[in-house]
């Protein structure tokens, strides 16, 4: 077939992963920005260009970096790369952007808007730990005054109410296993069987984390071991172990440079290295929580997927999937919104092991999942596979798919935004009084000792109310019995059975 050369193709991908050693120290471990360097020297390596590829990059987009704050890390990248001539960018927070990125990036390029860009992000919060147990900060490289930040890719919003962040609700950990609780009681599964099936699901996620050269862990721990609290093992929030949560403290880079097929030729890419975004979209959820009538439902996911599906694509011929998977509830979500098993032992939705075993560094872990995506389709040239990234709280969502085959007519895309923004908002009233729990989670310290529960209850008129309590007692009863449906009581901001 003719391709157009208006096509927007991925040509290069990098990954970088330093792991730890035992006895390492902090001056020994790698800066970010020399791990965003060196995954984009693989990128273009990777390419198999024939020359002047850097020579030819219009633009670097450097994804927000969690440790690293500096104004223009991309700036820095171009300039030690020697690629002084190209436009930068910076992205804000959110795991949902490097798919977003792709999507955005094969628009302007079929528009005539652009031809080649790379897209870089790193992260060493794990040479950041190392730091701070030996009593100081990293001395990573920064920028003077003089430096002034790009744009940002988009805007970047507070993702709390302050009623939330006033209940404890601060960080993803406390969030996300309110999804999961919720998702248990609708799906009538005791305490214990919750426990098994998120160790099995992760399991499944480790045993592929064993054949990923670029994971962080790939001991490919069993399902007992990632689910059962033990002090090097402990509970985080309940029903989450360590094991059940996104691991943050890596020291990873990753990239990918896409390209309109023309540019692609022009530099000598060989055929055999071009991978296609076939077809992309993107919503966002509810921004708060608060808003969201169903705690472990995601509308936005789903209207996506129906997206995708007016554009030809079917879960049956997708062979490859990497689903975001910061912690279990949103890899269950994905899974039935596409219509699949999520515990299968033989669909298993990631190529990476996901953030808890192929690594979570922040918001740059979607680019490996792309960079693992086009590696495994230059292995089966044909097929077709889908990348999901997801932002803050189950907010922010972009799916889309990859073939090396090019799309039979050019790349579709589309915001599903309207359809999500229409339907319902939940009620909500900050209010004392008798309430029904619709879900919790309780909050462990380091020491594994459980700290304070954060409840969602509803009055009886439906609308959400949060409450906190750092009872023993009913902290324990939170993490025995199933208490999601119990009346309970809310007074002075305090929950109470």
């Amino acid at each position: 077939m003719t391709i157009s050369p208006r096509t927007p193709v991925i040509i290069g991908v990098g990954q970088i992963t330093d792991r730890p050693s035992p006895t390492a120290t902090y001056a020994e471990r790698p800066e970010p920005l020399d791990l965003m360097v060196s995954a984009l020297e693989s990128a273009v390596d990777d390419a198999h260009s024939t020359g002047g590829l850097l020579a030819a990059l219009e633009e670097i987009i450097a994804i927000g970096s969690f440790t690293w704050k500096t104004a223009d890390p991309a700036l820095l990248v171009a300039e030690r790369l020697g690629a002084t001539h190209v436009t930068t960018r910076l992205t804000p927070t959110g795991g949902n952007i490097p798919q977003k990125l792709v999507h955005e990036s094969s628009l302007r390029i079929l528009r005539g808007e652009a031809n080649l860009i790379a897209v870089v992000g790193s992260e060493a919060m794990h040479a950041s730990s190392l730091a701070r147990r030996e009593g100081h900060k990293p001395n990573w490289v920064t920028q003077g005054p003089e430096v002034v930040s790009p744009a940002l890719v988009e805007e970047d919003r507070i993702p709390f109410t302050a009623e939330e962040y006033g209940n404890g609700l601060t960080q993803p950990v406390e969030v996300y296993p309110l999804f999961e609780n919720a998702r248990r009681a609708r799906l009538g599964w005791s305490i214990t069987q919750q426990r098994e099936r998120l160790g099995q699901l992760w399991a499944n996620f480790a045993s592929v984390a064993a054949t990923n050269p670029y994971a962080w862990i790939t001991n490919s721990p069993d399902a007992a071991t990632i689910a059962t609290p033990t002090p090097s093992n402990r509970m985080v929030s309940f029903p989450y172990t360590k094991m059940l949560v996104a691991n943050l403290p890596v020291d990873m880079g990753a990239a990918y440079i896409i390209a309109s097929y023309e540019a692609a030729v022009a530099l000598g890419v060989p055929r055999e290295r071009m991978v296609f975004p076939q077809t992309g979209a993107d919503a966002t959820d509810h921004w708060f929580v608060s808003d969201r009538p169903q705690l472990d439902d995601s509308p936005a996911m789903r209207a996506i997927w129906s997206q995708l599906q007016t554009f030809g694509v079917t879960s049956d011929a997708l062979a490859h999937l990497d689903l975001y998977s910061c912690f279990p509830t949103v890899v269950q979500t994905a899974c039935d919104v596409i219509g699949i098993d999520a515990f299968s032992t033989t669909r298993i939705p990631t190529l990476t092991g996901g953030l808890t075993f192929g690594g979570g560094p922040g918001n740059n872990y979607v680019t490996h999942s792309i960079a693992a995506m086009v590696d495994r389709l230059r292995e089966h040239p044909g097929d077709h596979g889908l990348v999901t990234g997801l932002g803050w709280f189950s907010t922010k969502h972009a799916w889309g798919t990859y073939s090396t085959t090019p799309p039979e007519t050019a790349f579709q895309h589309a915001s599903v935004q309207d359809i999500v923004d229409a339907l319902p908002q939940c009620p909500r009233r900050q209010e004392d009084g008798a309430v029904t729990v619709e879900s919790y989670t309780v909050v462990h310290g380091r020491d594994g000792s459980a700290t304070h529960a954060v409840v969602a209850a509803r009055h009886s008129d439906g609308a959400r109310v949060w409450s906190k309590t750092s009872d023993p007692a009913t902290m324990e009863t939170f993490e025995l019995t199933e208490t999601i449906g119990l009346a309970g009581h809310v007074r002075n901001g305090e929950f109470f059975f």
